[in-house]
């Protein structure tokens, strides 16, 4: 990948708010003679609390391709109004409907570092509190993978803002985005893609 297009790549997916610190390389450590020996780390690590009755909710999540064919296309910057409008009424559609305490099923996948698994997001008073993986092991709650759909709709407003492309369908009762799949220009390695399915009032 050539300079240009990492620098292009980084705009869309700071823009989608799912930037990992995994496309980052560790710093290499410097190593001193005069530094005494390690002494190792004595804290108890706690394991990740498990809870077998979420499992269930990742029944229809087993076969899913990261990209789809479903949705509506905006050329950006030539439709980037016609995007907006578009996110505005349907934001507002779900402003009217959504429940104040909610759960919902969420997969980020970007270029770099690739698909990553279901997440369990469980949602209240507007703010994302816990989340779960497919074994029902809690998973941390992170900027770039977590996110309630207020927060996806933040996230996609800042999109319009690119030059490229954006593939977004909407769930036809909540009126939340459930796929939105956006590359930047020239492309191709620019692209990330947002799933989300199963959403479910608690």
């Amino acid at each position: 990948m050539t300079s240009s297009n990492i620098r292009i790549a980084l705009s869309v997916l700071l823009a989608l708010g799912v930037f990992s610190v995994a496309c980052h390389k560790s710093a290499r450590v410097q190593r001193n003679a005069d530094v005494g020996p390690v002494i190792k780390d004595t804290v108890r690590v706690v394991a990740p609390i498990t809870d077998p009755s979420v499992v269930a909710f990742f029944k229809d999540t087993s076969v899913v391709n990261v990209f789809s064919a479903e949705g509506q296309i905006f050329g950006l910057p030539v439709q980037r109004q016609s995007l907006r409008a578009t996110l505005r009424k349907e934001r507002e559609q779900w402003q009217a409907r959504k429940p104040r305490d909610y759960q919902f099923l969420l997969r980020v996948a970007c270029f770099c570092p690739g698909p990553r698994g279901w997440l369990l997001i469980q949602v209240r008073s507007g703010q994302p509190l816990r989340a779960w993986d497919t074994t029902g092991k809690s998973a941390a709650i992170i900027d770039w993978s977590t996110f309630s759909i207020d927060g996806l709709y933040d996230n996609l407003e800042r999109t319009a803002d690119i030059n490229g492309q954006v593939q977004i369908a909407f769930d036809p009762r909540w009126h939340f985005p459930r796929y939105v799949y956006a590359v930047a220009s020239p492309g191709p390695d620019a692209w990330s893609t947002i799933d989300v399915r199963g959403l479910r009032p608690i």
